[in-house]
Order: C-alpha cells, then structure tokens, then sequence
C-alpha cells in the first residue's frame, strides 16, 4: 500500500514539473513572439526586392515614409483617399490609402479582414513593391524606407552623396521634425538637432544659424538661417553657393529654400542642406559646430 502510495506521490510530482516546464515554454513563445513584431520598422531602399508591410483593420493606420518626395503611386483594388460601397454595404476595394501629391509619406490600412494586396511606389526613378497584407494583431505603425535599414548596413557615400530628390526630403523633414519627433518617432531617429545660435557678422549682413538638424543616416546637415540687412538697399545673393564653415573646412550648399534676396533694413529665413565635403569625401560634422555663414553677393548689391 504505501509502495502504491509513493508511486502516486512521484506520478504527480512529475506532471506538476511537467505543467510548469510547459507554462515556462509559453511563456517564453510569447516573449518571442512580442520581441519579433515590431510596430515600428525600417528598410533600406532597394528596388529589387518585395517589402512586406502588415495593416491595421479597426485599431490604426499604418504611415509609410520614403526620404523624399514621391513621384507616384500605382495600386490595383486599393481605393485613394476615399472608399466607395457596393450595394450591400461592403467596400469596393480591400484597402485604403490617403496621399498628397508632393508628400514624401502616405497611410493605409486595411478594408477587409485578410485582405492582401500590391502597390508600386515610384521615388527617385525607381519602383519599389510594397506588399500589404491585414495583420491587426502584428500591424506595422511606421514603415520607414532611407539608405541604411533592416535588410542592410549604411551605404558608402564617400562618392555617391545623397541626390536631390533625397535632400529636398531631409529639408521637408527639418521643417517638420517637431511633428515627426511626436508622431513619428522612428522616422526621426537618426537626427540631432541643434539650436545654438552661430553668428556671423559682415559689413552689409547678419548671418544667424538659428537651428540644425543633422540626419545621420544621410551624412547631411539642413540649416534654418536669418540673414539681417543692415544697409539701406536690398541684398541679393546666390542661394546654391553659400558657404557654410567650420575652422578650414567649407561646405556649399547643395539644396536651398530661399529667394535669394534680403530686403534693405529687414531679416529673412532661408533653410540650406549640405552633403558631402568638397573633395567627395563624407560629411562628418556635427550640428553644434561653430558655424560660419558666408553669402555670395552678385554685383548690384556691391554697388
């Protein structure tokens, strides 16, 4: 008997260790599960691969954001910024996505649970395939598409600096960085920003750096300056050479939102980007250098 007893005792001891193994075991699928699915997800461009892209249904959209302006989207059974219903009330296409020509980013989701289907998204002469497919439960929030991503390491850009197209998305994205930062977190991880004020002080003119944004992933800087007029006549300069400095090293601006003109008497904004160094190699300088801003006058303005 008290063999039968102990028998027992040890069958049921076994299969109380049994039970906690397998409740560690789920335990530990979970986690795994949880550390795999990632709401916020970056690839690096590259136009021969197919991008899987997981959408909401009912909690969310999901944001995709390329480096800068798209040119085009190309999408079968995906309804633009507003849906349409069949008679029975269900919708006409299986996803939704809203775009502004000109932004550099759209949103999607899905229409209809399971729903799976193709886009083409047209940036920098390139199409790139992005595969949607209704995930509620694993959905992506921010899709992130720059130079440096999951599927790669930073490209070399010692010759091959970022083009226009791209740095004219870096300057969008400055003017909106406070937006993105809230929003968008992902979006804006690799960016420093710096407002400690560089004056530059000239004859004719004051140059301030009010801010910097250094976009890392990018080798690139874009800065807000205030240029002052303290003459009696309006200043005119070329925005795409002006100079910005740090010790004996100068960078020329390679993109600019500016007019080029400084009104007599007045100040004015401008936002300028720079790229690589002069001789091709990286831009390496941080945003809370010591800059110095120098503007090329053209010649009515010397008179």
């Amino acid at each position: 008997m008290c063999s039968q007893n102990n028998s027992l005792q040890k069958r049921r001891q076994k299969m109380k260790k049994l039970q906690i193994l397998f409740t560690i075991l789920l335990f530990a699928s979970a986690v795994n599960a949880t550390e795999k699915h990632k709401e916020v997800v970056s690839y690096k461009l590259n136009e021969t691969l197919v991008f899987p892209i997981a959408t909401y249904l009912n909690q969310g959209v999901s944001t995709v954001m390329f480096p800068g302006q798209i040119e085009g989207i190309a999408a079968g059974n995906v309804a633009m910024n507003k849906v349409h219903y069949k008679l029975d009330g269900s919708p006409v296409c299986d996803f939704l996505l809203s775009f502004q020509p000109g932004n550099y980013y759209f949103s999607i989701r899905a229409l209809k649970s399971g729903a799976s289907g193709t886009i083409n998204v047209v940036y920098g002469r390139n199409t790139y395939i992005l595969k949607l497919q209704e995930n509620e439960n694993n959905a992506m929030s921010t899709v992130s598409f720059s130079d440096s991503g999951e599927n790669g390491l930073d490209s070399e850009r010692d010759f091959y600096p970022p083009s226009t197209a791209v740095l004219k998305g870096l300057l969008s994205k400055a003017k909106s960085f406070d937006i993105l930062k809230k929003k968008y977190p992902g979006a804006v991880s690799q960016v420093t920003v710096c407002d400690n004020k560089c004056i530059s002080e000239y004859k004719d003119y004051t140059a301030t750096v009010l801010k910097s944004w250094r976009f890392n992933n990018y080798n690139s800087l874009v800065f807000l300056v205030e240029f002052k007029n303290k003459s009696n006549k309006a200043l005119h300069y070329n925005p795409n050479k002006t100079v910005f400095s740090v010790l004996d090293q100068y960078l020329t601006s390679a993109v600019s939102e500016s007019t080029g003109t400084i009104p007599a008497n007045s100040t004015t904004l401008a936002f300028f980007v720079v790229s690589s160094t002069p001789d091709g190699r990286k831009n390496k300088f941080a945003a809370d250098n010591k800059w110095k801003v120098l503007i090329k006058l053209k010649a009515e303005s010397a008179k």
